[in-house]
C-alpha cells in the first residue's frame, strides 16, 4: 500500500515474544508483514536468530506519530511493567480473541502506561 493511499490511522503498535522468552516493541502499518519479516530473520536485528516470534499483543488504529510516541514510552518501561500493561490491557478487553486491540485514542494507552508507573515506582 503506497503511503498516499494510507489513512492517518493505520499503524499498528506492536509488541513480540521471541522464543528466548524476550520482547520487542515495534511500529508497522503491516502487521502480518512485519510478523513475517521477523520470522524469516529479516526484521529488526536484536530479533534475528532468536526466532520464532509471536505475537504478544497490537493496538490498531494509530496515526504514525501516535504509534512512534507509544512505541518509546513501551520501550521506557521495564519488562515487569509491559507484562502488566498488557495484562490490563488485555482484561479491558478479555472477550475478544483477537490479539490486535483498536485503542480509541494514543491517549487512553498513553494514559494506561503512566498509571501503571505511578502504581510500581
Amino acid at each position: 500500500m503506497s503511503e498516499s493511499n494510507q489513512t492517518k490511522s493505520d499503524w499498528y503498535l506492536y509488541i513480540v515474544e521471541n522464543r528466548l522468552g524476550q520482547w520487542y516493541t515495534g511500529i508497522t502499518i503491516d502487521l502480518e508483514r512485519r510478523l513475517r519479516q521477523h520470522n524469516d530473520g529479516t526484521g529488526a536485528k536484536s530479533l534475528r536468530g532468536k526466532g520464532p516470534v509471536s505475537l504478544v499483543v497490537a493496538v490498531s488504529h494509530l496515526s504514525k506519530v501516535n504509534a512512534a510516541k507509544l512505541e518509546w514510552q513501551v520501550k521506557q518501561l521495564s519488562k515487569h511493567k509491559k507484562r502488566q500493561l498488557v495484562a490490563e490491557v488485555l482484561s479491558s478487553t478479555c472477550e475478544r480473541t483477537n490479539l490486535v486491540i483498536a485503542f480509541d485514542t494514543c491517549v487512553s494507552l498513553s494514559k494506561l502506561i503512566s498509571s501503571n508507573e505511578s502504581l510500581t515506582e
